[in-house]
């Protein structure tokens, strides 16, 4: 059934280059038919189709298929199946040129799942990536007078830091959410950037900023200690608007700035989405996988695998928690599993929904 309803689709991603996206990528290439992929991507200094190779179809999640299709037929079929097109879910129009607009134009589902993952990622930046991400989505589609079936991951912390049930609703028609406009918070994350900025380059700052620098790298040239000081200066303003992030965010009954930034862009996206349908996928943490593309398969070292590992080692004696806790985890395939079938299924009746509501999740 899932297979079928994706034969022969064509599928714009945006974050495949990441964790699930790459594996996302993965069951898509092997399970359904002929659909062919639109991978929106940051360019970097090789362009979008080098990046395409070197982090995406080069990572380990592609041996089976590789071992099945032989070198050459693996590259004969990405090559005909995969789109590379440069972009950047933090720019208006995607920062797509007119062939990546064209490319998206063409798309039947666009599947979203670009985003910052840190708990501790600068406010700005969650922002401008979580929250005003998929809007910018919706607002390109709509540009391009085209409405496919819009997926966009979020996360199931979007329902704050709350003991008892949760249940699957708008995050604005939950009691517990607080009612913020989301526009202002966006306003105000770049304000504080503004300020943050201005801060560092007081003349005190700047010359303990250069002291730090002194001490660190001792008698070294000119060129040198101005490099070592301005990369101090940059990672002060990042760990202000970290801190920033983790106020703002707790103030409002979220745990950081991905559950706060995730649950705003829900909120924002089904505002901005006119006549594009969309689902909402809310995974909890993602972790390795079950089965596919084959057991424990994960990208990097991330997520509870430094702690499983350092335990395992005899590293870690001892970790906080509380003991009837639950440790809320799922499987990568799991939620590429969701993912498909929400895609595959295509949207709700929105007909029947009223605007504001018309999305579906799958845990």
């Amino acid at each position: 059934m899932i297979p079928q309803n994706l034969a022969g689709r064509r599928i714009a991603i945006t974050g495949s280059t990441g964790f699930l996206g790459t594996a996302l990528v993965e069951r898509l290439l092997r399970s359904a038919p002929d659909c062919e992929l639109v991978l929106i991507v940051r360019p970097g200094r090789r362009g979008a189709d080098r990046r395409v190779e070197r982090d995406i179809l080069r990572n380990d999640a592609f041996d089976n298929l590789r071992s099945q299709l032989g070198a050459d037929g693996f590259a004969e079929m990405t090559a005909r199946r995969i789109t590379a097109v440069a972009g950047d879910v933090t720019s208006d129009n995607l920062g797509l040129d007119a062939e990546g607009l064209a490319a998206l134009a063409s798309s039947d589902i666009v599947i979203h799942s670009a985003a910052v993952v840190s708990f501790d990622s600068p406010l700005d930046h969650a922002v401008e990536v979580n929250l005003l991400g998929p809007v910018r989505i919706v607002e390109t589609l709509a540009g391009l007078g085209v409405a496919p079936h819009l997926v966009t991951v979020s996360t199931c912390y979007v329902a704050g830091s709350r003991r008892g049930r949760a249940p699957e609703e708008p995050v604005d028609a939950s009691s517990f959410f607080v009612d913020v406009d989301w526009r202002t918070e966006v306003d105000a994350a770049r304000r504080i950037r503004l300020d943050t900025e201005t801060e560092s380059r007081t003349p005190a700052n700047l010359t303990a900023f250069r002291d730090e620098a002194h001490g660190e790298l001792g008698a070294a040239g000119i060129p040198s200690l101005a490099a070592k000081t301005e990369q101090l200066r940059c990672r002060w303003v990042d760990d202000k608007m970290a801190e920033a992030g983790v106020a703002r965010a707790t103030s409002l009954g979220f745990p950081d700035a991905y559950a706060f930034t995730k649950a705003l862009g829900e909120i924002a996206v089904a505002e901005s989405a006119g006549d594009v349908p969309i689902s909402v996928v809310r995974p909890a943490i993602i972790e390795s996988a079950h089965s596919e593309p084959s057991p424990g398969w994960i990208r990097g070292f991330r997520m509870a695998e430094p702690v499983i590992i350092s335990y395992a080692r005899g590293l870690l004696k001892e970790f906080p928690g509380v003991p009837e806790g639950t440790v809320d985890v799922i499987p990568v395939d799991f939620v590429v599993a969701a993912i498909c079938a929400v895609a595959a299924r295509g949207p709700s009746d929105p007909t029947k929904v009223p605007t504001s509501c018309r999305w579906r999740r799958a845990a």
